[in-house]
């Protein structure tokens, strides 16, 4: 141990003279300085455990500031030693510190030394009775204190034995207004509900939302909810998108939760958010104003894309060259290597991540060469642009062959020899056969089936990318259930089965993997279920403490999934069927986006008729 720490445990012996008058038995106590090599601990000592988790923190308490407080000892019966009656964990931490190398075994201890005919149990009973603990309170002003006399967080932690997170969490508590802090000392707030308002460094907002909410309504998350309602956590996609450290550059402020897990920090200025992520998003579509698009627009919202009443133009898929062909066969092969060479690697190999890297860099390239295999015409895509918006994860997402409505008219002249335009423009798709057609239906129950079920995940699809209609679409199915969900004359049917079920659509579809707008229906699915808590008594909380565009995104999912448009065999479920053609009408579905007949489908649909 350094010479100064060993001074500092010392320092405390102090040789008391005892008055020269006075009673026989003094209150003042015989102290001496006893070589810690010398001390042993009594048997007569109450305190049996010596609570290890804290020996190492009282440690280095002790190295630091020195023993503050003298052991208690007796003479043992036998030999030179003295046995500490009162003081085990602080005997344990000298003992430690000697173990360890940071203090002498021949260091001097204060220690008040017994004598006579007290009672060694009472005695240390007495010492861990008679005492009151610091309250939370004390402790929190006591480290607030220590930061204004220049301490740092750090040096506390080093010379208290606490955590550097145990002192920052104190230190955030201590921003806590005046009132609150005299609330908590009166144990009229819990420590919890104090962390929740710690969440803010604004006096008159933490008063506000404990002293203005009613005392129901005063629950940790619901106090944390109100001080965040105007945030925007780090995890929303313009933060993504604009990156904390080029915000915090801009001059932005964070709200930390130092209670909570990482992931728990807010943006407290969403109008300097808005404007970061527009100057950069202004910078994106520089690339595609130079290849032939009519117009680009910006957008902060990839749902601009779906409620602008925008038509559409479509690539098609030109034959790959040679080079293109030549180097999707090796990509393919070096796939296919790499692929089996994980099959082979044992459980917990890092190669394996090193592998699985290398394979998606090789769908990167695939997935390159295969797009810029899509080709649109030149005359259409004169008349048509792009969107350039925020998507999911703040990644750009664009939305190529937009057709605005004043320019239908000229695509719709320009397509005229090639097909038949609907009335409003827009290129009529094929209709599903109708039970009421007077020709018999074309088509075989089981291919109907699957049809029905493409198109149903199509719709989920795209209601995500629309959440301001699950609102509608969840209350017709809730309005129809309360309302009309009584005389029998009433016959009102909804695709939407709100039932908090998910109707799986693989049964009904005999290529899963070789649909499209299934796979990203289970993408989408498989992403939110990582977002939402893993326990489910944890999810009315979560739900609560959502920002309100969060919450509607998530309705959107929730709504999809209980979108019912399946036509399955012997089903009579007419007036469900009628609706799901009436939610696919709102959604402006056009399945051309969302799946292509491949020849394994033109074969059965042969083979059906």
């Amino acid at each position: 141990m350094p010479e100064t720490a060993v001074e500092a445990i010392s320092a405390e012996a102090v040789t008391v003279e005892t008055e020269a008058a006075g009673p026989a038995t003094s209150l003042i106590p015989d102290t001496r300085q006893i070589p810690l090599s010398k001390l042993t601990a009594s048997k007569k000592n109450v305190r049996k455990k010596s609570a290890a988790m804290t020996i190492p923190e009282l440690a280095s308490s002790i190295e630091a500031h020195g023993l503050i407080q003298n052991l208690t000892v007796r003479k043992a019966a036998k030999g030179n030693k003295y046995e500490v009656i009162a003081g085990s964990r602080r005997f344990a931490a000298l003992t430690l510190l000697a173990k360890q190398g940071r203090i002498d075994k021949s260091a001097l201890v204060p220690c008040n030394v017994r004598s006579g005919d007290d009672n060694d149990t009472e005695i240390s009973l007495a010492e861990n009775t008679q005492r009151e603990a610091m309250s939370l309170v004390e402790e929190i002003l006591g480290y607030r204190q220590l930061v204004k006399d220049g301490m740092t967080p750090e040096t506390i932690a080093a010379r208290f034995g606490q955590s550097i997170v145990t002192v920052r969490q104190r230190l955030k508590l201590a921003h806590l207004s005046p009132r609150i802090l005299d609330e908590l000392s009166e144990d009229a707030i819990s420590l919890d509900q104090a962390k929740a308002l710690a969440i803010s460094d604004d006096h008159a907002a933490q008063e506000s939302a404990w002293f203005d909410t009613p005392s129901w309504n005063r629950a940790p998350y619901s106090l944390r909810a109100m001080l965040t309602r105007d945030h925007v956590r780090s995890t929303d996609k313009l933060t993504l998108f604009v990156g904390t450290e080029a915000y915090e550059d801009a001059g932005g402020e964070m709200a930390r939760d130092l209670f909570a897990d990482a992931s728990t920090t807010f943006l407290t200025d969403p109008a300097l958010l808005v404007r970061l992520a527009t100057e950069k998003l202004e910078d994106a579509p520089e690339p595609l104003k130079i290849k032939g698009w009519k117009w680009v627009e910006t957008s902060l919202e990839a749902s601009g894309i779906h409620s602008g009443g925008f038509g559409r133009i479509h690539p098609v898929s030109r034959v790959p060259t040679e080079a293109e062909a030549a180097e999707l066969s090796r990509l393919g092969d070096k796939f296919d290597e790499i692929a089996a060479r994980i099959d082979n690697h044992a459980e917990g190999d890092p190669a394996i991540e090193v592998d699985e890297a290398a394979l998606y860099e090789i769908e990167q390239q695939i997935a390159a060469i295969q797009t810029a295999g899509q080709v649109y015409d030149g005359d259409e895509k004169a008349l048509a642009g792009c969107i350039v918006a925020i998507g999911n994860g703040g990644l750009l997402q664009i939305e190529k062959g937009l057709v605005r409505s004043e320019d239908l008219a000229e695509l719709r002249r320009l397509r005229q020899p090639e097909a038949e335009v609907a009335d409003d423009g827009a290129a009529e798709s094929p209709a599903l056969p109708d039970d009421e057609d007077e020709t018999p239906a074309a088509y075989s129950a089981v291919l109907v089936e699957e049809l029905t079920a493409i198109r149903t995940a199509a719709m989920r699809v795209e209601l995500v990318n629309r959440p301001e209609l699950a609102l509608a679409f969840a209350l017709h199915r809730l309005v129809v259930k309360v309302f009309y969900d009584g005389p029998s004359y009433w016959r009102v049917g909804s695709a939407i089965e709100l039932t908090g079920q998910v109707k799986n659509l693989t049964p009904s579809i005999k290529d899963p993997e070789a649909c499209g707008s299934l796979t990203e229906w289970n993408s989408i699915h498989e992403r939110w279920s990582y977002q939402i808590p893993g326990n489910p008594g944890d999810l009315w909380e979560w739900l609560l403490e959502q920002r309100p565009d969060h919450l509607a995104d998530l309705l959107a999912v929730v709504v999809a999934a209980n979108i019912n448009g399946v036509e399955a065999k012997h089903d009579h479920s007419c007036d469900r069927l009628a609706n799901a053609g009436q939610v696919a009408s709102a959604l402006k579905l056009d399945m051309r986006q969302h799946w292509e007949p491949q020849a394994p489908f033109l074969s059965r649909l042969l083979l059906n008729r």
